[in-house]
């Protein structure tokens, strides 16, 4: 059996996977109550945060991250035989360590020794996108393609690209930073310091603020409450306005992408499959009209991702990309 560790913008997962990509035991724990300002963003800071038994601790993020996986790990390793852990995280995996990952304002996250504390077997650290890229891949919507994208769009916006049914690896970085692309050189600033990035006009998160900021919802609704006010109100010019906006400028990201690596199929994961009623359909819809923006006779497939959230996670176990 495999561990494969998610560590995302707002949650962390751990599952059981076994050989065939299956997750056999989840858990699952949300990070969402530590609140960061752009000028802590790459910063270590401390928030009040409440325990499970309603008392509120002053504690930080990392302490809160490796408490939770030493547990996690310790309780699976008690009834299964490991034969490797596998961590998929946002930022830069370097030296089996995470830097900038500036959703969660941290600078650093040595996972490697978090880890080796309390197992001593194989251990692969590599970005969440790459990850969950690679679970699609190999059991998800592009399983058939040879030459593809994937993107998850979530609290920020990951990518990976496939050729010739390889995952691009540059030397220097893991690149494919598709998420700070500029498609507005004096747009919205952005965590990581330029202003305009995809992500900050296509992340879910930066969609959901938007729509609690436009529909003065309480900042703290959950996703499932945000979907059905926002199916209860498909035709309010406000929430109309929105998508399209949206919508025009995945598109521009989108053509880009196509431009640069001209793939079979694009994968849209992440947060975004929650969406797909309000936000996918009518993303395919105007994608296969408006050929004319990305002038092309015959556009990429453009899929939603199969495994949802879980594909973080049955991707940091795969050895082979």
């Amino acid at each position: 059996m495999k561990i494969g560790i998610d560590i995302g913008g707002s949650h962390i997962g751990i599952g059981l996977v076994n050989e065939n990509g299956k997750i056999i035991e989840k858990y699952e724990t949300d990070l969402s109550s530590y609140k960061m300002s752009n000028k802590e963003a790459l910063s270590n800071y401390k928030v009040n945060n409440k325990t499970q038994d309603g008392q509120k601790e002053n504690s930080n993020i990392s302490e809160f991250i490796e408490k939770y996986i030493i547990e996690t790990i310790t309780k699976l390793k008690e009834n299964y035989n490991i034969e490797l852990i596998g961590v998929a995280c946002a930022g830069t995996p370097k030296d089996g360590k995470i830097t900038s990952i500036v959703n969660l304002g941290l600078k650093e996250l040595d996972i490697t020794t978090i880890i080796k504390s309390v197992y001593n077997g194989k251990i692969i650290v590599r970005n969440d996108a790459k990850c969950a890229a690679l679970a699609e891949k190999a059991y998800g919507s592009l399983n058939k393609y040879s030459d593809c994208v994937f993107l998850c769009l979530g609290t920020g916006i990951g990518g990976s690209v496939f050729m010739g049914n390889k995952q691009l690896q540059p030397i220097r970085y893991p690149a494919f930073e598709i998420g700070h692309m500029v498609i507005d050189i004096n747009g919205n600033p952005c965590n990581c310091g330029k202003k305009g990035c995809f992500e900050t006009y296509c992340s879910i998160k930066r969609l959901k603020n938007k729509f609690i900021q436009e529909l003065k919802l309480n900042e703290e609704i959950l996703a499932k409450d945000l979907l059905e006010i926002l199916n209860a109100k498909k035709q309010d010019e406000k929430v109309k306005n929105i998508i399209n906006e949206y919508i025009n400028n995945l598109i521009i990201g989108l053509s880009n992408i196509i431009d640069i690596f001209e793939p079979q199929a694009i994968s849209l994961g992440g947060s975004f499959v929650y969406f797909e009623d309000i936000l996918y359909k009518q993303l395919l819809k105007e994608y296969n009209e408006r050929k004319y923006v990305f002038n092309k006779e015959e556009l990429p497939e453009l899929k939603l991702a199969s495994l949802g959230n879980d594909a973080g996670i049955i991707g940091s176990v795969l050895e082979k990309g």
